[in-house]
């Protein structure tokens, strides 16, 4: 049994703790020298991780407030057994649905078990015989699933939607070995990220959880890296998904060491790195099966922006049919926030007729 662990008010006050720590150990090494040398490169060390932290805050609009950290809801837990076990009773009257984890091992991929943060919507519990389209949500570098629920609410879009009549599974994989990995998503000789999402993590979610398992209810989302990671798996695999939702994610692999650094030294190198490259392989794409694709990003994130730009004519250009929103902001969650929001409610399935661009609260605006 997993559960989504809110970072609360102590770990603020620890971050607090240690930025005095740091600034009295600097006042210290000014006036002892080299007898303060050793417990204030400790201290560095510590102010260093938190620094890096708040940087990271600061840049994105992680956590922004204190409010941010302790205002979230508790969400109930769920153990799972199989798609047709029957719900815990304690969380089955739940109104806005439940928050866990599950294993997903890495069968095919070698890439090992990894827990993806899953939200269930309360119809789940109360209609046992209902099975749901799935929202596949693929975190960014620096990034975890966690990121989904803590930073981008996931879990309180997927209620509020549910509410609306647009139920879903919502899916937040590990799409990488650490919170600094690039993996990009793709298939390289270190991990097999592409090969774990598309024949360990799908199959897993079908088997263990009641979902639809058809490409017309698959999502792939994503936001920063996590959007690349959508549009390039999801072009690759149109017979698995059929919609994509991409904030802010750029046209090719962005890796910081390069396609070498992503993909090593292989003498097929251009060819790997062509091949995971929607602007170089969008122009050839097949007009089916029919695509839906929704690109958002903020307008001060001038090279995403310009990227999805670019993406957008190309795949306009094949017959897909594709909505590219621009909102006031730049590459952080005050974009990302509700972005996700206005993009599931265009993108998740409903039993009356589907959702149209126009019906949203801010219609999206052209490029």
């Amino acid at each position: 049994m997993g559960s989504l662990v809110v970072i609360g008010k102590w770990f603020i006050l620890s971050l607090a703790g240690l930025a005095a720590a740091g600034w009295l150990g600097s006042i210290l090494l000014r006036r002892r020298g080299r007898l303060a040398v050793i417990p204030v490169a400790t201290l560095a060390t510590l102010l260093t991780l938190a620094t890096v932290a708040d940087l990271v805050n600061a840049h994105y609009g992680y956590l922004p407030r204190v409010d941010d950290v302790v205002g979230h809801p508790s969400w109930p837990t769920a153990r799972f057994h199989d798609a047709t076990a029957s719900p815990p009773t304690r969380v089955r009257a739940h109104p806005n649905g439940s928050v866990t984890s599950l294993a997903i091992p890495g069968v095919h991929s070698g890439f090992g078990a990894h827990r993806a943060m899953i939200y269930l919507p309360a119809s789940y519990f109360t209609d046992p015989a209902r099975r749901f389209p799935v929202v596949y949500l693929l975190h960014g570098t620096p990034g975890a699933p966690v990121d989904w629920y803590r930073a981008n609410r996931a879990a309180q879009i997927g209620a509020h939607l549910a509410a609306a009549g647009q139920a879903a599974i919502l899916v937040a994989p590990q799409v990488s070995r650490g919170w600094l990995d690039d993996s990009e998503c793709v298939d390289r000789p270190s991990e097999h990220i592409e090969t774990y999402l598309i024949d360990d993590v799908i199959p897993t979610v079908d088997q263990r959880l009641r979902t639809i398992p058809s490409r017309a209810d698959r999502i792939f989302a994503g936001m920063s890296a996590g959007g690349f990671c959508a549009l390039n798996l999801g072009l690759r695999h149109r017979d698995t998904v059929a919609t994509i939702v991409d904030l802010s994610g750029f046209d090719r692999p962005t890796h910081t060491g390069g396609m070498v650094g992503l993909f090593g030294r292989q003498p097929d190198l251009a060819r790997l790195a062509a091949a995971n490259s929607p602007a170089v392989y969008a122009p050839s794409l097949p007009g089916a099966p029919p695509m839906r694709i929704w690109l958002d990003c903020g307008r001060d994130d001038h090279t995403a922006l310009n990227d999805q730009r670019h993406i957008a004519s190309l795949l306009t250009g094949r017959g897909y049919t594709v909505i590219l929103r621009l909102r006031a902001g730049g590459h952080d969650y005050g974009v990302w926030r509700p972005a996700l929001r206005d993009s599931l409610t265009w993108a998740i399935p409903t039993d009356r007729a589907t959702t149209t661009a126009s019906q949203l609260d801010h219609p999206p605006q052209g490029a």
